[in-house]
C-alpha cells in the first residue's frame, strides 16, 4: 500500500515538477534573450544565443543566420502598444502539423495534450499498481510535458519554442516540454520492450515440477 502512495505522489510531483521547469523555461528565455533588438509592429524577428558550436563561424546577417550547433532562438514581434508577443508553432511536436492546419491544429492537439494528462492523472490515481517505477516516471514526464505545452496553447494560441540544434541535420526549434515528452515516451518504448509477453513464460509439466 506505502508503494502504491509513493507512485501517485512521484507522478504527480515528476508532473507539476516537469510542467513548472518548462513554462519557467519559456517565460526566462523570451523575457530575457531578445536583449536590444526591437522590431516594428507586426514584423517578426528572431533573437538567439549559441550554446555550443561546431566550428569557428561567426554569425551572419545581424545574428539570423547561426553556425552549426546548440542555440537558444526565438522569434517574436511586438503589438501597438509595444507588447512582445512570441512567434509560436501552432502544430504538434517539432511543428508537425501547424503550417498545414494553422489555427485549427491549435485547438486539436491542445484537446489532446488535455485528454492525454487527464488519461494518465487517472490512471495512475486509481491503479497505482499497474504502473511500475520505470513507468511511474515516464508517465509523470509525459503528463508535466502534455500540460506544459497546453498552457502555451490557451495563453498564445500555439507553444512557444526556442531550443535550436542544427549540427549534422537541422531539428525543428523545440522546447523542454518537448524533451520531457520525447523522453517519457523513450521510457514507455522501453518498459514496453522489456515487459515479456504473457503467453511466453515456459511451462513446466507436472511430471518434471515433481522433480524439482
Amino acid at each position: 500500500m506505502a508503494a502504491s502512495k509513493h507512485k501517485i505522489l512521484a507522478f504527480w510531483l515528476l508532473a507539476v515538477t516537469s510542467c513548472l521547469v518548462d513554462q519557467a523555461s519559456k517565460e526566462w528565455i523570451f523575457a530575457t534573450l531578445p536583449g536590444n533588438l526591437k522590431p516594428m509592429p507586426g514584423q517578426y524577428l528572431g533573437a538567439h544565443q549559441t550554446l555550443w558550436q561546431a566550428s569557428d563561424q561567426v554569425d551572419l546577417d545581424g545574428g539570423q543566420t547561426v553556425p552549426p550547433g546548440f542555440h537558444l532562438h526565438i522569434a517574436y514581434t511586438l503589438d501597438e502598444n509595444g507588447r512582445q508577443i512570441p512567434h509560436v508553432n501552432q502544430g504538434a511536436l517539432f511543428g508537425m502539423g501547424g503550417t498545414a492546419w494553422r489555427g485549427v491544429a491549435n485547438a486539436l492537439f491542445a484537446l489532446v495534450s488535455l485528454l492525454v494528462a487527464v488519461a494518465l492523472g487517472i490512471f495512475v490515481t486509481l491503479w497505482p499498481n499497474r504502473p511500475n517505477w520505470p513507468l511511474t516516471v515516464a508517465l509523470g514526464l509525459v503528463a508535466g510535458g502534455a500540460v506544459g505545452n497546453l498552457i502555451d496553447r490557451v495563453r498564445f494560441n500555439g507553444v512557444r519554442d526556442f531550443l535550436h540544434w542544427n549540427y549534422l541535420f537541422d531539428w525543428p526549434v523545440f522546447n523542454v516540454a518537448d524533451v520531457f515528452l520525447v523522453v517519457g515516451a523513450g521510457l514507455i518504448f522501453l518498459v514496453g520492450m522489456g515487459t515479456p509477453e504473457k503467453g511466453s513464460q515456459k511451462i513446466i509439466p507436472a511430471s518434471e515440477s515433481d522433480k524439482m
